[in-house]
């Protein structure tokens, strides 16, 4: 029930991140949420969105390394201590990144181990989202 999120390695220079969202959207792809992280000569741009398998093929088409792993995508209770309860079901697996989402009150968690937080989280009553409704977001 985890998401699949594209890691996207880019040159850290002017216009390679307008590139590959430009790509993306002419290729009708929407991106749902993202994240960066960046050195001094590179960056990794994660990627959720609503088409990861279009996506991926149009940035490979157009020569960039692509990579694919799942992440577990929930939706966070909107209220105060919200993100510390999720957090607190994801207390026995490492969490290696996190960013919010574009919609919704959504938060996708890069975590060591999918199916334990996926197990942890459902065990919870808190909903997490598959590739097939992140489209409907």
């Amino acid at each position: 029930m985890s998401v699949t999120q594209l890691a996207i390695f880019i040159e850290n220079k002017p216009g390679r991140l307008l590139a590959v969202t430009r790509l993306l959207g002419d290729a009708g792809v929407n991106i749902r949420g993202y994240s960066i992280a960046d050195t001094a000569e590179y960056g990794i741009l994660r990627l959720l969105v609503d088409q990861p398998q279009r996506a991926h093929q149009v940035l490979r088409e157009h020569e960039f390394t692509v990579h694919e792993s799942q992440v577990v995508l929930v939706e966070v209770p909107d209220r105060p201590g919200g993100v510390a309860e999720v957090l607190g079901k994801l207390a026995d697996t490492n969490i290696e990144y996190t960013y919010p989402t574009a919609t919704h009150c959504l938060i996708a968690f890069g975590v060591e181990d999918v199916a334990c937080a996926e197990k942890a989280l459902a065990a919870s009553g808190i909903r997490f989202l598959t590739d097939d409704e992140l489209v409907e977001v």
